[in-house]
């Protein structure tokens, strides 16, 4: 009965005196910025990623984000810190996309990249920046209607907009002033 008692108060000064001495301690609150308090999302993510498959169930991109705005009555997502990485069907990297924000569409895994948006090739050491990248895996298009600047093999291209199959066979330029 003594030994429970003893307990039982050594139980209750930890306890209280562990609250006492963290009412010391300065705590760390966390804040959203202003503009996260004004943002009508009904659901947000921070930090994340998700992986495309194929038909065949291989990957076919993988994407990183920072945060992540979804609404009820919108299919697409918002995305902010964007980091997208397209594979080839042997599983090596064939493209990679990095942007301040972007808008995807899961139906059909169509992307919008948007802000300081670069594109790397690395297979074809080409490098592709502008403010704006549209990509559809489905009709295996990207495409701008923004203006670029394009590094291939040392030679550059810029122009007012562009469309390109993902292979950038079919690259047609408007707007172009070669440097």
């Amino acid at each position: 009965m003594i030994l429970r008692a003893k307990v039982l108060w050594f139980v209750i000064f930890t306890v209280v005196g562990g609250g006492i001495l963290a009412c010391r301690e300065e705590s760390q609150v966390v804040t959203a910025s202003e503009e996260l308090m004004h943002l009508d999302a009904d659901a947000i993510v921070m930090g994340g990623e998700h992986t495309f498959t194929n038909e065949e169930g291989l990957r076919s991109a993988y994407l990183a984000f920072d945060t992540a705005y979804q609404w009820r009555d919108s299919v697409n997502t918002a995305l902010r810190g964007v980091d997208l990485t397209v594979f080839n069907r042997n599983g090596s990297e064939r493209a990679r996309i990095t942007s301040v924000r972007g808008t995807l569409d899961p139906r059909g895994e169509r992307m919008t990249a948007q802000g300081n948006v670069v594109l790397i090739v690395p297979e074809e050491d080409r490098r592709l920046e502008s403010g704006e990248l549209n990509y559809d895996p489905q009709v295996g298009q990207i495409w701008s209607d923004s203006s670029f600047v394009m590094t291939h093999e040392g030679q550059t291209l810029s122009g007012a907009s562009f469309t390109s199959d993902l292979e950038f066979r079919n690259f047609q330029a408007r707007g172009t002033g070669g440097q």
